[in-house]
């Protein structure tokens, strides 16, 4: 009976054992045979990124990092671009923060492209966030950021009229692009998949920023950062990845714990951080049409209120339904990174 129940364990952690080498083979496999390929010099320089202390300290590896990317071009940079591109992000005005971040896609490099002026640009793009100019065009949307604080402001403020400048607004905020490469303003996914790839930089960055508010600029930016950075998602038997929505996604608002770990929405008021989804600013309506800074901070307060959708609307909205207590992703982002 005794030899049994020891045969009967320690078959147990053999066929554990092979499963668990199996998983990781078959990660390795995805890793090395997929778009997202990493060297063995880059696996190392990532497990850095954990004892960061500083944004200037993780910057520089991150630049590291993009140099030593091997065949970026057309996954994780656009060919035009040189890989060596590097936009500095991050906090404003560290006096004034206020725990305010706003995530968005890309800077637009799509100016300096048409003038060929892409041999490598590494720039601070803080000084046009907070000047609210930005002559290369690589900052955009700044009236949008700039009326989203206004909105924020008069949150904190209940029953008082705003009388900030745009400049005192913009300086109680950070923002972090996905991509620090820059872009083109282009509907792809070249983006999105930088994110993956660097996404252990993303998340020490926020870390890092320590927010208490993050506004996501678009609906595939909301997902990735509350999959991976707060880790709100499951894995089905076929192996896709969901995002948990049920009881966790309060309207367009999710909560976490300072662990980052998701609180439901019973328990929001215990909440250190907030995730909020709203649209990109290039979002467009009725055949194609801009939505005015009008509409779009009439829903940015109705996102945080955690309004209902007026029936009345003309805007047709490519959030997700919301009575979808999931929502899959196509592509497994665990297998993507690097163990």
């Amino acid at each position: 009976m005794h030899k049994r129940k020891i045969s009967g364990c320690l078959w147990k952690a053999c066929v554990s054992g092979k499963k668990e080498a199996g998983a990781k083979a078959h990660r390795a496999e995805r890793i090395v045979g997929g778009t997202m390929k990493k060297t063995m010099e880059q696996i190392i320089l990532e497990g850095q990124v954990a004892k960061c202390r500083s944004l200037e300290e993780l910057y520089v590896l991150w630049e590291l990092m993009q140099q030593m990317e091997e065949d970026p071009d057309g996954k994780t940079c656009y060919p035009e671009l040189d890989q060596r591109n590097f936009h500095i992000d991050g906090i404003v005005d560290p006096v004034h923060y206020d725990g305010t971040l706003y995530i968005l896609k890309e800077t637009n490099m799509r100016k300096m492209i048409q003038k060929g002026e892409t041999m490598p640009v590494v720039s601070d793009i803080r000084g046009d966030f907070l000047s609210g100019k930005s002559p290369s065009g690589r900052v955009e949307y700044l009236e949008y950021l700039t009326g989203m604080q206004k909105v924020l402001w008069e949150e904190r403020h209940p029953g008082e009229e705003c009388r900030l400048t745009g400049k005192k607004l913009r300086e109680k905020a950070a923002v972090l692009y996905l991509n620090k490469r820059g872009g083109k303003g282009a509907a792809d996914e070249v983006s999105l998949d930088y994110g993956q790839y660097y996404m252990e930089f993303i998340k020490k960055q926020i870390r890092l920023l320590n927010p208490k508010t993050v506004v996501c600029c678009g609906e595939d930016l909301f997902r990735l950062i509350v999959m991976e950075v707060f880790q709100n998602k499951k894995q089905k038997k076929n192996r896709e990845i969901y995002m948990k929505w049920k009881d966790l996604v309060l309207g367009d608002v999710f909560f976490a714990d300072r662990e980052y770990r998701p609180i439901k929405e019973a328990k929001k008021d215990e909440a250190a951080v907030r995730v909020v989804r709203m649209w990109n600013p290039s979002y467009r309506v009725n055949n194609g049409q801009y939505v005015s800074l009008e509409e779009y901070l009439k829903e940015f307060r109705r996102r945080l209120s955690g309004g209902k959708e007026d029936a009345q609307e003309n805007l047709q909205s490519a959030e997700p339904d919301e009575e979808n207590t999931e929502s899959p992703m196509t592509e497994d982002p665990a297998v993507e990174k690097s163990e």
